[in-house]
């Protein structure tokens, strides 16, 4: 598992750290020297991000920059040491590390980034991302920033509330698409760190559903007829029509319970069933034979739940 959340950052690192310098570390982007490195420890190791950071002016030295994601809460300190050591020996110039923690664990061991023994003391910098404030990320313009919002502060806003609003930047950012089904399934792994997978799976469905529908002939064509009457009776009918064509794309593939599409169509269960009785009559059915279609098919639900 913890594979995944590496390969995850290992691809999206370069993306991201142009936020990280700037927001959180306060570096000018613009100093930046990319420098490629193995360290030859115990093991050949990529080192996750790397860069010669240049002076600012004459009085001050270039040094180097290493940005690291890690999920486990553990004492890093001797490692630490290590890497420091290996690129001093390898560039004769100092090392700024900085280790984000992005893991379930409450930090802890973590968090210990002083060693002081004897001739030598060694920090490092230790960023706990579920401590930094949301907004650092989703208000980027970098998809690879907005996914990684899901592992921070989310404030005075609900898990669903932020889950929605990440989902909307990568669909105002990408639009449809591969690209975007990519991010979505970033976005999927990364939510296990926080337990909030169920919720993101489903808001995915949801907005996958709603971007669906709102590129469907039928649908716009409801709305440009209420933009064209100009009037709030107007726009109300083409939000109407949007709801309607969403539980009958919803009923029409069996698919789902009532409490399912209910959430997804963002209605309460008793408003999905009159919306849904409503089609059924309208297709000629008696209102009591659509009752009792709806009754019969939650109790294909409640069966499938107790299978």
């Amino acid at each position: 598992m913890a594979n995944d959340y590496d390969r995850i950052f290992k691809e999206n690192i370069e993306a991201m750290a142009p936020s990280i310098i700037k927001r959180l570390l306060k570096i000018d982007p613009s100093r930046l020297i990319p420098y490629r490195a193995k360290m030859q420890v115990t093991l050949e190791r990529e080192m996750d991000f790397v860069s010669i950071v240049k002076a600012e002016n004459e009085t001050e030295k270039d040094y180097g920059l290493h940005i690291e994601f890690h999920t486990s809460n553990e004492d890093m300190r001797a490692r630490n040491l290590v890497y420091y050591g290996m690129f001093h020996l390898q560039t004769n110039l100092e090392l700024k590390q900085v280790l984000i923690y992005i893991g379930k664990d409450r930090a802890t061991f973590i968090k210990e980034n002083h060693l002081d023994l004897e001739g030598l003391e060694h920090t490092f910098i230790v960023i706990i991302l579920a401590e930094v404030p949301k907004e650092i990320f989703i208000d980027s313009d970098v998809p690879e920033d907005v996914v990684t919002s899901i592992l921070c502060d989310f404030g005075a806003d609900s898990q669903e509330t932020v889950v929605k609003m990440i989902l909307t930047r990568l669909h105002q950012l990408l639009g449809g698409g591969i690209l975007i089904e990519k991010f979505q399934k970033q976005l999927l792994t990364l939510s296990r760190l926080r337990d909030l997978e169920t919720l993101v799976k489903n808001q995915i469905e949801a907005m996958t559903f709603h971007y669906d529908i709102e590129n469907d002939g039928l649908y716009l064509e409801g709305i440009e007829k209420g933009i064209e009457q100009g009037r709030e009776e107007g726009r109300e009918e083409g939000i109407e029509l949007k709801t309607r064509y969403f539980a009958q794309t919803l009923w029409d593939q069996q698919e789902f319970s009532l409490e399912k599409m209910a959430l997804l169509i963002g209605l309460n269960e008793e408003q999905l069933q009159n919306i849904l009785l409503e089609i059924m009559v309208a297709e000629g059915k008696l209102e009591l034979d659509a009752q009792q279609i709806i009754a019969d098919y939650k109790l294909r639900f409640s069966s499938d739940s107790r299978d």
